[in-house]
């Protein structure tokens, strides 16, 4: 049994609604929670206006590799703290904006990007440091279901 870490993910952006069951299959599998020690997720209770917020404990090593390729193969945004194991790894924050790579951030137990010292003085410029940290934030957009007869709704 590996070491093990809780884990904090913001999902967003508009699922078919036909995937909805594997996804549902997927946070299953993790036993992903809509908060922390709460109720099991539930695809029939998804938020509305709002992303969709879902919240593990004792994952090895904080990884929920599964979700992560999900929202990714889908195109929905997410950022996901993964906490930290004394003397085995660092928390870290991974952002994906619904394409492209994802990005991944040194964090603290409390969800906030850490930028080290030696990261911020590779920087020459200002505005290319402020534009890397500003990378660091993601607005992540409320979490749809599409298609069927509440199309747009969930």
């Amino acid at each position: 049994m590996g070491d093990r870490a809780p884990v904090h993910i913001t999902i967003g952006g508009a699922l078919p609604r036909e995937h909805l069951a594997a996804f549902a299959a997927h946070a299953a599998n993790y036993d992903l929670r809509t908060e922390w020690d709460g109720e099991p997720f539930d695809p029939a209770v998804l938020p509305l206006g709002e992303p969709l917020q879902l919240y593990g404990t004792e994952l090895n090593g904080g990884q929920i590799p599964e979700i992560d390729a999900f929202c990714a193969e889908h195109g929905l945004p997410f950022r996901r703290w993964s906490g930290g194991c004394l003397g085995a790894y660092l928390p870290e924050i991974i952002l994906f904006d619904g394409q492209g790579p994802m990005r991944d951030y040194t964090a603290s137990e409390d969800e906030y990007v850490l930028f080290p010292p030696s990261w911020i003085n590779s920087f020459t410029r200002l505005r290319d440091l402020k534009r890397e940290m500003a990378r660091a934030e993601l607005a992540i957009p409320a979490f749809v279901t599409t298609g069927g007869a509440s199309d747009g709704r969930n």
